[in-house]
């Protein structure tokens, strides 16, 4: 398989399984085990999580624009995402090496994706309105610190591969009573910092760029923008029209088969 192309598959799958409740850590060490496909190549990774990272900075650029006017509204709704980082800020400080030794097992990121699924699962048990139409204009509606914290809680256990932080971070604020298009815009406005966390602890880790041309990580970076905002889209449609739980056949089917292959 051609480098260009397996660039391509890895900036796609990383598009798409950012913000689909499927894990997109789970996705990327299953197709670097079974496709041999690039790994261990900070930079390129640095390049995949610029491009999902502008891609939610576009859908949900009003969501910012609000909350940069920094009034008492938008304090508070700042502080509950503050909040909700730290558990992952945590982890990622505390336990980066173990951590990274985890993306090396592939058959505990299909144990991951079952947990991701019997997660998602539960949801279906949690009742709510499904189809209300949102206000135009949104008013930020402060989390409370310990839901906040709790959130955290699901985004920080979802550093390990399999587990899906979009899923696991949108099923935490269901069931914490948040209104289901609440949660899943809390859950999105997290992965912000995450992100950016993200591409930040690559470049202290000594991300440089490759031998790889500019045009081909450009176009990397596009694929995986463009994938995440539908990715994005198709997940919140989910989420309020209550079918997110049914992302969960596909991480048990997944899980269970390649626990199957590698056992």
């Amino acid at each position: 398989m051609s480098e260009l192309l397996n660039m391509l598959i890895l900036a796609a799958v990383q598009g798409l399984t950012e913000f689909l409740p499927v894990s997109s850590s789970g996705h990327l060490v299953l197709l670097q085990h079974f496709l041999s496909t690039r790994e261990g190549d900070l930079f390129f990774d640095v390049v995949l999580h610029g491009g999902t990272l502008i891609s939610v900075l576009v859908v949900y650029r009003r969501e910012l624009l609000r909350l940069v006017r920094l009034d008492r509204e938008a304090l508070g709704y700042i502080l509950a995402l503050g909040i909700a980082t730290v558990p992952a800020v945590i982890v990622g400080l505390l336990a980066s090496d173990f951590v990274d030794r985890l993306f090396g097992e592939p058959r505990l990121a299909s144990i991951g994706l079952v947990f991701t699924g019997i997660v998602l699962l539960s949801t279906r048990m949690v009742h709510g309105p499904s189809g209300s139409r949102e206000p135009e204009t949104w008013r930020p509606s402060p989390v409370a610190p310990g839901r906040a914290l709790l959130i955290g809680c699901a985004q920080a256990l979802a550093i390990c591969p399999g587990i899906s932080r979009s899923g696991s971070t949108i099923a935490a604020g269901l069931w914490l009573g948040l209104p289901r298009a609440e949660a899943t815009r809390f859950s999105f406005l997290m992965a912000i910092p995450a992100i950016a966390g993200a591409v930040l602890l690559s470049l202290l880790k000594g991300a440089e760029a490759t031998g790889v041309d500019a045009g081909t990580l450009v176009l990397a970076a596009v694929v995986s923008f463009a994938v995440g905002l539908l990715a994005i889209r198709l997940t919140a449609l989910a989420v309020v029209k209550a079918h997110f739980w049914k992302f969960s056949f596909y991480c048990l089917a997944v899980g269970a088969v390649v626990w199957f292959i590698l056992s």
